[in-house]
């Protein structure tokens, strides 16, 4: 039985991937604010503690824990981590995906250097795209300076910000497909604070229309996970995990396409020739999630490595089932070029990588 720690748009996405299976999970959210499609799935709500956690997955024979709760949800992931030690159930971690930490943006470890480094910059009037349980976290600061809030449209929200001692009338709700840049040419801010929320929390929105307004952005990284978690970004990558580690699961294996084993085997190679070690290496997918595959690689001169994937097409195989898929990188200085022939199931390709500076 597999436990889905949820109430994101990972947990959304991890329900649609467990019900292919047509077997029965539960999914377990906080609150009840989320509506999802579970026909298989069991929903349970409620805060979980290590014990209730525990107690739970020892009555209900759970061998599988989803954590595809918000990345700054610390205590659950605390939780989570507790629980798989004491009772040896793996966890994959549905991660969001996260864009590269560009340099403009100034990276805070947490709230308190969030706080000094806008102190020391000088910040006097700030947006904060925290959400409403950053507020307390945040009071040194917006105690002595002009701050707003923006925070779900729940009355619940508006109650807590106003509990912590927050100005009601600087509460601003947070109002779906809205424009970004309409609150920053509004207010007229000297910097934002948001955190590293991934593309799913709509991070790329927040940063583009700052930088159309010139605003200053700090941000808030994501938390530290636990390094047992097994990291998964996307659907294709939660259901083969799943698959190997609950055989069964589902009534038929995915594979890889004869293109993904190329580009994997091109990777390891490359990799080999750069001196990095090869075991599994990740590649991209169009829609941008990363997949694991497990490949191996070796060197033939100072300028060449190959690499090489063995296909595997699960449970509906085609021809190439099996195949292995060699890529060869050679490096031509007197060219400044890199080519890639790759070799292996129905053909043979080529690809040169011009002008590479190396």
């Amino acid at each position: 039985m597999i436990l889905v720690l949820g109430g994101t748009t990972e947990g959304r996405k991890a329900v649609e991937v467990l019900e292919e299976a047509a077997q029965p999970y539960f999914y377990s959210t906080k609150g009840e604010v989320q509506q999802v499609a579970s026909p298989h799935g069991t929903r349970i709500t409620g805060a979980l503690d290590v014990a209730s956690m525990l107690t739970f997955c020892k009555e209900h024979g759970i061998r599988l824990l989803v954590d595809a709760a918000h990345p700054f949800a610390e205590n659950l992931h605390c939780t989570v981590a507790d629980v798989s030690g004491e009772l040896d159930i793996p966890v994959v971690r549905y991660e969001r995906q996260y864009p590269p930490r560009d340099n403009d943006l100034v990276w805070c470890n947490d709230y308190q250097d969030a706080m000094q480094q806008m102190e020391a910059a000088g910040v006097d009037r700030l947006l904060a795209l925290t959400g409403v349980q950053t507020i307390g976290k945040l009071a040194p600061f917006w105690q002595k300076h002009l701050c707003w809030f923006r925070v779900l449209d729940r009355e619940e929200s508006l109650q807590l910000a106003v509990k912590q001692g927050f100005p009601a009338e600087r509460v601003l709700f947070y109002q779906p497909g809205g424009d970004e840049g309409e609150v920053l040419n509004q207010l007229h801010p000297q910097a934002i604070i948001t955190k590293e929320s991934g593309a799913s929390g709509g991070f790329n929105e927040k940063i583009e229309a700052a930088r159309q307004a010139g605003v200053k952005v700090f941000v808030v990284k994501r938390p530290e996970l636990s390094p047992d978690f097994l990291l998964v970004d996307g659907p294709h990558g939660l259901r083969r995990t799943v698959e190997q580690l609950l055989p069964g699961f589902y009534p038929l294996r995915t594979g890889y396409t004869t293109g993904s084993c190329a580009t994997a085997a091109s990777v390891a190679a490359l990799k080999k020739w750069l001196g990095e070690a090869v075991a599994h290496v990740s590649i991209f997918l169009p829609d941008g999630e990363s997949i694991s595959i497990q490949a191996e690689a070796r060197l033939l001169s100072d300028y060449s490595a190959m690499g090489c994937v063995v296909k595997d097409a699960g449970d509906d195989p085609d021809i190439t089932s099996g195949t292995e898929i060699w890529s060869t990188v050679e490096y031509r200085p007197s060219a400044g070029k890199l080519e890639i022939d790759i070799q292996g199931g129905q053909g043979v390709g080529r690809v040169t990588l011009p002008g590479l500076g190396l």
